[in-house]
């Protein structure tokens, strides 16, 4: 009797160990397991990139791929990874969703909270949404999602973390650019929306972050965004960041006037490249907490669509998501808003 109990509760241990064994070597690739396992700290991205995207160049105002073919990113922005990962979409399969969508570019957000909280984030989370893109043919930007000063701490959407945020950006870039760059397809957006700085200010700092990322060895394309929530470029006309491979980014939303769109990115398009890296509506608000994303498709999305298009501007669409808003579904990612309707329509060519 004791000899049976012994070998069902040997049974039980080899098959738990089994189990757990097949989840450890799915979770890098499907990536939706509860619980946070250590993960190993390799020193740099290690998949064969042969057949991944070419590096893009920033030529005159146009992005150039290795064959020397003009590139217009046109993509989609996602959650947050670890937000994806809590909701059971940071998989292999929700990648290949957007990039069937017919999408070149995924924006990836990294918020400075999680990446603080979790030592693994590069590991967990970059590492195989890089590779996914990769092999599904799309340039991945990964989006440091800072809002507000980073000269100063400033803005009420800056974020609770435990150093200045000028350290954080610094140590980020440093760690981020150095594991990826030899990556091809990766493009380094170096802070999300600055916001309550002068140009003056926040050229000072953007400089210091390129120069980080170059001092890695890192010389893939470098996204740049404008002042007053990254919507006003007006001031790189007057002294662009200095170095090779920069592009600049705009977000504009419904509140943001079209007489504006030429002053605030329109000019600087026509000497550097430019991608809108945010741009999206809603049909309402009902909270009243964000009246600058309520427009139409008719008053803002074809109007914007169409200057964007005449200038060789590419662009990214957020969220695509169905919280997070403008949200490009109403529920469960099932049912699109008339937002998302809208833009899969565009990236499919109808």
């Amino acid at each position: 009797m004791k000899k049976s109990k012994r070998k069902i509760f040997i049974a039980i241990i080899l098959s738990l160990s089994v189990i757990c064994t097949a989840l450890i070597l799915i979770a890098p690739r499907y990536g939706n397991l509860s619980i946070n396992l250590p993960l190993e700290h390799k020193p740099a991205f290690a998949a064969d990139t042969s057949a991944y995207p070419s590096q893009l160049r920033a030529e005159g105002n146009k992005l150039i791929d290795v064959n020397r073919q003009v590139v217009t990113l046109r993509g989609l922005m996602p959650a947050d990874p670890a937000v994806l990962r809590r909701k059971g979409k940071f998989d292999r399969l929700f990648f290949d969703r957007m990039a069937d969508s017919g999408a070149n570019v995924i924006r990836l957000p990294v918020h400075p909270e999680r990446w603080e909280r979790d030592p693994d984030y590069l590991w967990r989370y970059l590492d195989p949404a890089v590779q996914w893109n990769g092999e599904n043919g799309v340039y991945t930007i990964i989006d440091l999602h800072f809002i507000g000063d980073i000269g100063t701490d400033r803005g009420v959407q800056m974020p609770d973390i435990k150093i200045p945020s000028e350290d954080f950006a610094l140590e980020f870039w440093l760690q981020t650019a150095s594991y990826f760059k030899d990556t091809p397809h990766v493009i380094f957006e170096i802070f999300n929306e600055p916001a309550d700085i002068s140009a003056s200010d926040w050229r000072t700092n953007a400089q210091a972050l390129v120069d980080a990322i170059r001092s890695t060895g890192a010389d893939q394309l470098i996204i740049v965004g404008g002042i007053e929530y990254s919507r006003n470029l007006s001031w790189v006309l007057e002294e662009p960041i200095k170095g090779e491979n920069i592009a600049y980014a705009a977000h504009i939303y419904p509140a943001h006037g079209r007489y504006s769109w030429e002053r605030w990115f329109g000019a600087v398009a026509e000497k550097y490249p430019v991608v809108m890296t945010e741009w999206g509506w809603m049909e309402s608000d009902p909270d009243g907490k964000q009246p600058y994303l309520v427009g139409r498709r008719s008053s803002y999305g074809e109007p914007l669509m169409e200057y964007l298009d005449q200038r060789g501007i590419g662009w990214v669409a957020c969220w695509y998501d169905d919280e997070w808003k403008p949200a490009m579904f109403a529920s469960d990612f099932e049912q699109a808003t008339p937002f998302g309707e809208f833009v899969l329509q565009r990236l499919s060519g109808q």
